[in-house]
């Protein structure tokens, strides 16, 4: 079982740059690599770790095998003729057997189900006042339809259902967002079916992540919202894209079309990616580019290979023409001195990870898994002295807020006698700001169908983007500043979840 992982910045979830806070499972996503759950580190590369335990996955417990199946091109078989020579949907119901065949034919080609999960957090600032712990419970339940007519053909919805009760129905919250008990969304609606068996497209809300990372995907153009690294589930819910796959086995290769459909309400307003990928030998090698109208034209490569028993990874991207403001200058609300925009439209912004992981084996069955990443961000920030004003303006994206980044991880899946447990250590830091956070996973599965996770992690290091806190002082005429705003800096998270896929 892979490992479970969560959230990692609770206090980042501002209006504009959220990050979700609950898991969304994803039974009937494409197994190939641009779409679907996280891949593992070296997912474009069989890893020559000493042993057949695969490393972890940045998205955590393997959804797919949580809801008994993947979700390949391969579909269900048409239902075969009887004994009589009738079909067996619409075919006289002449034995026993001939119903148990009918049962069956139908459920291949229908089935529902879903998950519950519940999740209680909290978390503790370091003034280490007890009595103002804040607590929540994003409890999700996610249930889906699953269609499959013929072995070509495949309809799919999944709807989302949260619930917390330690939320007050119609509040507002610190950072100004009208908070619900109770919310539904659409996570996935989508339709696939191929052409002559060579041509696959799939069209409507779907998953979609592009890129090798583990923990900062550059390449990952068709998201609006980045992935949450720490998460133990992709949180994101499905773009709406048309998405034609055309698999060319000669040469191993995988080439895609995309057209972005998301918030399109006319023709001109439709974006387009294309991807290549390709794998020779023990190398993957992928190209991607997308362009849409008022959005920067993006082009990327990433390329992973094994090397020993290393495992490694280099994912790179730019974009030319971002019309997004960016900040210079100071913030100081004691002199009145805020920072002044400024554009970078005419520049070919970069942004660069690599990485590498390594396993082996400390006892004859048991094995380890270490890596590391590096990230630099050419639309970062040098300091944290402008947190706070891109948190005011709606830019504070978590994980792409400084310029330089490293990360690092230790996984032990099924250590020792405990078979059933797995056991993930994280660490990442903003170089930039010189802020850091330690994590520690737990997960096990538990009564044979119950996944448990729980997590502790603690922010450290300057005050920054991991340690992120400020004190605004009383500005009289400023709407919403008449007593000041601050937050306090964060101190230890802990949470517990219980999963339960039917």
């Amino acid at each position: 079982m892979k490992p479970s992982t969560r959230a990692v910045l609770a206090l980042c979830l501002v209006p504009g740059a959220a990050l979700a806070a609950d898991p969304a499972p994803a039974p009937a996503t494409d197994t190939a690599t641009a779409v679907g759950t996280n891949p593992p580190i070296d997912a474009a590369t069989p890893a020559p770790a000493p042993v057949d335990t695969p490393p972890p996955s940045s998205s955590g417990i393997d959804e797919n095998a949580l809801f008994g199946g993947d979700a390949s091109t391969t579909e269900p078989a048409v239902p075969t003729p009887t004994e009589d020579g009738e079909s067996l949907i619409g075919g006289p119901l002449t034995s026993n057997a001939t119903i148990q065949s009918l049962l069956g034919a139908t459920s291949d080609r229908f089935a529902f189900g879903g998950k519950l999960y519940l999740r209680f957090d909290s978390t503790e600032t370091k003034d280490w006042d007890w009595p103002s712990t804040t607590l929540a419970s994003p409890d999700s339940l996610y249930l889906y339809v699953d269609g499959r007519p013929n072995d070509r053909l495949r309809a799919f919805v999944q709807a989302k259902l949260k619930h917390d009760f330690t939320l007050t129905d119609g509040a507002v919250n610190s950072y100004g967002t009208t908070v619900h008990v109770n919310t539904v969304s659409l996570d996935q609606l989508w339709l696939k079916f191929d052409v002559a068996r060579k041509v696959f497209i799939t069209v409507g809300d779907q998953k979609v992540k592009w890129g090798s990372g583990r923990f900062w995907n550059p390449t990952d153009f068709l998201n609006q919202q980045v992935l949450d690294p720490l998460a133990a589930y992709d949180l994101r819910t499905g773009v709406p894209l048309l998405k034609v796959h055309v698999p060319v086995q000669a040469i191993g290769a995988n080439l895609y079309a995309l057209a972005s459909l998301d918030g399109a309400s006319s023709a001109d307003q439709v974006g387009g990616a294309v991807r290549a990928e390709w794998a020779t030998g023990s190398t993957e090698v992928a190209l991607s580019g997308a362009l849409r109208k008022d959005q920067p034209v993006r082009l990327g490569g990433d390329i992973s290979t094994a090397i020993w028993l290393f495992d490694l990874h280099v994912e790179g991207a730019v974009r030319h023409g971002d019309k997004q403001d960016y900040w210079k200058g100071n913030l100081d609300f004691d002199t009145f001195e805020f920072p002044t925009s400024y554009s970078r439209e005419d520049e070919w912004i970069p942004q660069v990870t690599a990485g590498a992981q390594i396993g082996f084996n400390y006892t004859s069955e048991d094995a380890a898994y270490v890596g590391a990443e590096f990230f630099y961000n050419g639309s970062g920030y040098e300091s944290e002295n402008l947190y706070p004003w891109l948190l005011f303006q709606g830019q504070f994206q978590p994980f792409y807020l400084g310029q330089e980044y490293v990360g690092a991880y230790v996984y032990l899946p099924s250590p020792l006698r405990l078979d059933d447990h797995s056991f993930t250590a994280s660490y990442l830091t903003n170089l930039s700001d010189r802020s850091m956070i330690v994590r520690v996973d737990w997960s096990a599965t538990v009564l044979t169908q119950m996944y448990l996770n729980a997590y502790a992690q603690y922010h450290f290091g300057d005050v920054g983007e991991f340690n992120f806190s400020f004190d605004i002082p009383a500005v009289s005429g400023v709407t919403g500043l008449e007593n000041g705003y601050s937050i306090a800096p964060p101190g230890l998270d802990v949470g517990v979840g219980f999963t339960v896929a039917f």
